[in-house]
């Protein structure tokens, strides 16, 4: 009893605070208000007073330069007739932009109707600055007239380039930006006017919210000194699960609901090498974060679920990890959301990798086998329609490898199957993928070209792949060439079987013509050799 009275004593302790703090809170959030108002009608005011219009009359500036290159190069004897219509074009909508800035920043000036709490010297420097930007008008057309002029008589055939006078360029362009000049200069001043009277007010307001501060920092010292009963008891509370998820074999983590970890047991010092910190990201140590915080965050509003995770180890290596994932209730003590419990699955895992390697990569050369080939290509024949796109399935046999195998051995007809499946990889690599589908037959399918350019000129980087001496490691060296036969999707089947049929007998074709060549299914031409293909 004298337990649950304490408990009740400190919670009507922590009611009492809550209610101060939301007292002082309120007056705080109304003085933040009041100061956030006022600084974004300071703001504002910098903002479409000052910063607006003074870049509207940078870049009007900025324009009339860019006009005045465009003159003197129109200027230039030695540009063409093509150069100089464009260069005219160019300093005429220069010309016009820089007008249009100009007549925006005027507008922009004179709809202000409070200048920074609607000083009157604020508003004589708004005066001012809209005089200088109508001053600016006359001086403008003249320039711009100027240069229509020079411009049409840059144009007439007995044109002189010793008639074109810098000078006068030049000083009618100054005339015209010394009232840009003097327009930046007067939004300047207005500019220091407006920041002087944001920080007097930033003073009081910043006074004001020390003194309420001030005061919360009191309340909040006189009631801690209260609630240390409490924080006692939380201690002890945690003590006790500190201890129980030391003593457990499993690994476990506890993660707030960003992901931040909360807690994260000793046991995962034997298979990591270290204990995740406290108050790290979880997605620091998991390989594909976004992918794999995704799926554990599905699960805050659901029901535990079972995920498999990759977490780096003090040596660098992944350690496959069984994950149960369960959502938990936030409470005062343990604001929680998440508690991960793992057990270690790496030996399983690459058991997994190496049925899966034995199923689908050649045992021999290690390069993808037959049955990848197919789940290869139903993937990219099952894509949907709007993705779909033109492939080209390669069957590449080597002439006279009986040869080589009879002459050198099988030991060197191996690494030669070796040494090419690595090549016809890196061949592929970028434009498909290279297969192994039996004996000294290859596959490569090639779904990245842009058209039948493309296509002929990386089937013949794969005949001069062939085109080489090849060494073995007993020394011996010898020559060999391939006959490749191409058949494309859709156009020569619509199936796997209908591809490799037209391509293979397209192979024959090429083997017919004495190897060392690819060709295209043609069904008129390679039908005749059905017979030999239906034998295989």
């Amino acid at each position: 009893m004298a337990g649950f009275s304490g408990f009740k004593f400190t919670s009507k302790l922590i009611l009492l605070f809550a209610a101060i703090s939301v007292l002082l809170l309120a007056i705080s959030i109304a003085s933040l208000l009041y100061l956030n108002n006022t600084f974004n009608r300071m703001s504002d005011s910098l903002y479409y007073d000052v910063y607006q219009n003074s870049e509207l009359v940078l870049n009007a500036d900025r324009d009339l330069y860019q006009a005045a290159v465009a003159l003197h190069t129109t200027m230039n004897g030695k540009v063409s007739e093509a150069e100089r219509k464009r260069l005219s074009r160019d300093f005429t909508e220069n010309n016009e932009q820089a007008w249009q800035r100009v007549i925006t920043a005027r507008s922009n000036i004179n709809a202000i109707t409070h200048p920074y709490n609607g000083k009157e010297q604020g508003g004589q420097q708004l005066n001012q600055l809209l005089q200088t930007l109508d001053s600016f008008e006359s001086s403008f057309n003249s320039w711009r007239k100027m240069g229509k002029e020079l411009i049409g008589e840059r144009g007439q055939t007995l044109w002189s380039p010793d008639a074109f006078s810098v000078a006068r360029v030049n000083t009618q362009l100054t005339e015209a930006r010394s009232s840009l000049a003097e327009a930046e200069s007067r939004i300047e001043s207005y500019a220091m006017q407006v920041t002087a009277a944001a920080k007097v007010k930033k003073s009081n307001l910043f006074a004001l919210y020390s003194l309420l501060l001030f005061l919360l920092i009191l309340v909040i010292t006189y009631l801690g000194r209260k609630i240390i009963l409490l924080q006692k008891e939380r201690l002890e509370k945690q003590t006790l699960y500190q201890l129980i998820g030391e003593t457990m074999s499993d690994y476990i983590l506890l993660t707030d609901p960003n992901g931040l970890i909360l807690y994260a047991s000793p046991s995962h010092l034997s298979i990591l090498g270290y204990v995740p910190q406290k108050g790290h990201p979880l997605s620091n140590y998991i390989r594909e974060p976004e992918i794999a915080w995704a799926k554990l965050k599905s699960v805050v509003h659901g029901l535990p679920r079972i995920s498999e995770l990759r977490m780096r180890s003090s040596q660098g290596h992944w350690v496959w990890l069984e994950t149960k994932v369960s959502p938990v209730n936030g409470s005062r003590s343990f604001p929680a959301q998440f508690m991960l419990v793992s057990r270690e699955i790496t030996e399983r895992k690459q058991y997994e990798e190496r049925l899966h390697k034995l199923a689908f990569y050649d045992h021999l050369t290690a390069i993808p086998n037959r049955a990848h080939f197919k789940m290869y290509m139903e993937n990219l024949i099952s894509q949907p329609e709007e993705r779909k796109q033109e492939i080209a399935v390669a069957l590449l046999d080597c002439d006279r490898f009986k040869q080589l195998n009879d002459t050198l051995g099988h030991l060197a007809g191996d690494e030669f199957l070796q040494l090419l499946s690595r090549e016809l990889q890196q061949t592929a690599k970028g434009t498909g993928q290279a297969f192994r589908i039996g004996g000294d037959e290859f596959a490569v399918v090639i779904h990245r070209f842009s058209g039948p350019e493309m296509l002929n000129e990386i089937l013949d980087r794969l005949l001069q792949l062939f085109n080489k001496t090849w060494s073995v490691s007993n020394g011996a060296s010898f020559h060999t060439s391939a006959s490749i036969g191409v058949a494309l999707y859709p156009q020569h089947g619509s199936s796997i079987n209908d591809l490799l049929r037209a391509a293979d007998l397209a192979m024959y074709r090429s083997k017919n013509h004495g190897g060392n060549e690819a060709n295209l299914y043609e069904e008129h031409r390679d039908e005749a050799y059905a017979p030999k293909v239906n034998k295989r």
